[in-house]
């Protein structure tokens, strides 16, 4: 085996510092500081990012901007679950494989999806497998009640159950649904303060790994969160589709850890270089001068969340997972987070899964 290097700009604990990675048969060998003499890429060096929440699926759901959010997404039957139970399955295992590949391309390694459909819909996401991001599954019961043997079957192939608000659901029902999850060691997330403020007691009763979207939460619901250190997923294109600005500077303010996801595919591309852009200028808008902690929210928490490790993820003898991102020659935090939503990554590697400009290219880049 060959020994390959990039170059640049690499996103460490302490911020950026000029250096490189030396990599091999899809480890990484070496790291230093300053360049390697010879490099099959260089750019700004980052670790590859987790699409924290996703509902994939819904791209084939037309969009129909006359309906308020609720009428659209609200389970059982909204716009999206009506006709998400009438598409076959094989056009839904095409289009969320696809939507999987083009997030791999755009340096995206996982995806958390919140997949609804039961155990059916858990096992389709689940087929989704080799050249493309990798799912992680949050299934959902069918229904709006907790029965054991469905969700036996569900956690299976499911990672762990993500539902909608608690404003749907019998609350004691829900409880008895997270409780179980817990038992059986896996993850239990919800929607949350999405549309209305919900009773974070309650939210927070059921010890939810992290929560989304928390759009009209009060600060002493963020101060909450921070203390019972349960991470909060943004998605501000999704949002402000809708009319409602995520208050991220508000739940910076108070420690919050946050992370950022697409949402549905109805409403957006998976693509979180454009996700970040949308962060930063809300970030600005709303009179945060430095855009700093959007990288933490990228390449940091999002990774956390399903157990990988952040800036300082890229060390010797572990499996590559980085990518190389062309610079602009300018100040790095505003070259990602502002002008790098146009072009694909320079390589993104993932093991021995090396892709560059678009085309996989083989492991040895002779």
């Amino acid at each position: 085996m060959t020994m390959h290097y990039v170059s640049g700009l690499m996103l460490t604990d302490e911020g950026f510092i000029e250096g490189h990675i030396g990599f091999e048969d899809g480890r990484i060998v070496e790291i230093g500081r300053g360049k390697a003499r010879s490099n099959v890429a260089k750019g700004i060096i980052v670790p590859t990012i987790v699409n924290a929440h996703t509902h994939l699926a819904d791209f084939l759901v037309p969009l129909d901007l006359s309906l308020p959010l609720e009428q659209i997404v609200a389970p059982p039957n909204g716009l999206k679950h009506r006709m998400l139970r009438e598409i076959p399955e094989n056009r839904l295992l095409k289009s969320m494989r696809d939507l999987a590949r083009y997030m791999l391309k755009r340096g995206i390694s996982h995806f958390i999806d919140f997949r609804e459909g039961g155990v059916s819909g858990a096992h389709l996401l689940s087929r989704i497998k080799d050249g493309t991001a990798k799912p992680i599954i949050f299934g959902r019961p069918s229904h709006l009640e907790f029965i054991r043997e469905e969700v036996d079957e569900i956690l299976r192939v499911a990672d762990g159950i993500g539902v909608s608000a608690i404003s749907d659901w019998n609350y004691s029902v829900l409880e008895d649904l997270a409780s179980y999850v817990r038992e059986k060691k896996k993850r239990f997330a919800l929607h949350a303060s999405e549309i209305v403020r919900e009773d974070i007691d309650k939210i927070l009763d059921l010890k939810p790994s992290y929560l989304v979207h928390m759009t009209v939460a009060t600060d002493s619901d963020f101060e909450l969160c921070a203390q019972e250190n349960v991470p909060i997923v943004v998605c501000p294109r999704s949002n402000l589709l809708f009319g409602r600005i995520p208050p991220i500077d508000r739940m910076i303010k108070k420690g919050v850890r946050i992370a950022l996801g697409t949402d549905n595919a109805m409403f957006s591309l998976p693509d979180m270089f454009t996700e970040l852009d949308f962060a930063g200028r809300i970030l600005r808008y709303q009179g945060i001068r430095k855009i700093d902690d959007v990288l933490i929210m990228a390449f940091k928490t999002g990774r956390e969340i399903i157990g990988l490790k952040g800036f300082s993820g890229v060390t010797p003898g572990e499996l590559c997972d980085f990518m190389v991102i062309e610079s602009k020659k300018g100040d790095p935090v505003t070259d990602l987070v502002f002008r790098s939503s146009s072009t694909d990554p320079i390589m993104v590697c993932i093991g021995r899964e090396i892709l560059r400009k678009n085309e996989r290219i083989e492991e040895s880049i002779e």
